[in-house]
């Protein structure tokens, strides 16, 4: 059955509302989180945070760079918890003391100024295939972080490629920990072969794919962490011949109950060439009517 296909609304190339950091000349987008009239925008290739304005007017006195720069190949995602007025940057895994891979989460404060790291107790079998999405929620008086896992139950390779395992991770800090207390089963109908971001809203949650460039909305079930029914599935925009359009959106945030905004990644070398006009961009997306 033909998907109901995700309406565009606005774009713009990144770079063409912050430069690029010093010795690049690429933005390799991968989440994103809107806030004050803002988004903030975090990349794959640096380890520090942009503020762009929701207008997306070039020149733009709103835009611009959030907090320093810090050492390290970039983050993954990017969420807000408004009751400690905190960001938590997520980096996909490295490699921890005892031999395995571990995602991290860096903090800061509204100024963009940090305020501490700590690991994700979890391992993963390669450091390029970890946690993609990040968001914070509060249920009876507990912060927790939900963490998205890029490979189908968790795994890496071929087995994390086969759809219908889309897992989420319910993270509560211990000590100097993120300690994984629960895992959200996806739908199997979420047939994706990866995952690159997720986004709630009240008890809504979205999840994006990069690689079926499709996204999912369902209800969450707080108090036993699972989700209500199968959710709706929508297509982002197709060529004539049904081949995407979108081949790199790796970060994804509500605005509204019916709009979205998204960022996209750098296009990968295996990537068709029409990738190309739509990476390393903001979107503005809305459901279909």
């Amino acid at each position: 059955m033909a998907l109901r296909t995700m309406k565009l609304l606005k774009e713009r190339k990144i770079a063409e509302l912050v430069a690029p950091p010093k010795g690049s000349s690429v933005l390799e987008a991968s989440g994103v989180l809107a806030k004050g009239g803002d988004f903030y925008v975090i990349f794959d290739n640096i380890r520090r945070v942009a503020r762009i304005g929701a207008g997306l007017a070039p020149g733009s006195p709103r835009h611009g760079w959030f907090g320093r720069r810090r050492r390290g190949d970039g983050y993954e995602d990017i969420a807000y918890n408004p009751h400690l007025k905190r960001f938590y940057l997520l980096v996909e895994a490295e490699k921890h003391v005892d031999g395995t891979y571990k995602a991290i989460i860096d903090q800061c404060d509204e100024t963009g100024r940090f305020t501490g790291t700590h690991w994700i107790d979890f391992p993963f079998e390669k450091r390029n295939t970890g946690f993609e999405g990040l968001a914070a929620v509060r249920w009876k008086g507990v912060d927790y972080l939900l963490a998205l896992c890029e490979g189908n139950k968790c795994r890496a390779g071929r087995k994390g490629r086969i759809g219908g395992g889309g897992r989420i991770h319910v993270l509560v800090r211990k000590a100097k920990m993120w300690t994984s207390v629960a895992q959200i089963k996806l739908p199997a109908s979420v047939d994706f072969e990866d995952y690159s971001a997720v986004s709630l809203k009240g008890d809504r949650i979205a999840v994006i794919s990069q690689m079926t460039s499709r996204l999912w909305i369902g209800r969450l079930r707080f108090e036993t962490w699972t989700i209500a029914g199968r959710g709706r599935l929508y297509d982002f925009p197709r060529t004539k011949r049904g081949k995407p359009r979108y081949c790199c959106l790796e970060g994804l945030c509500w605005l509204s109950a019916t709009t979205f905004v998204l960022v996209s990644d750098l296009p990968k070398s295996w990537c068709p060439s029409r990738c190309g006009k739509t990476g390393q961009s903001i979107h503005i997306f809305a459901l279909p009517r």
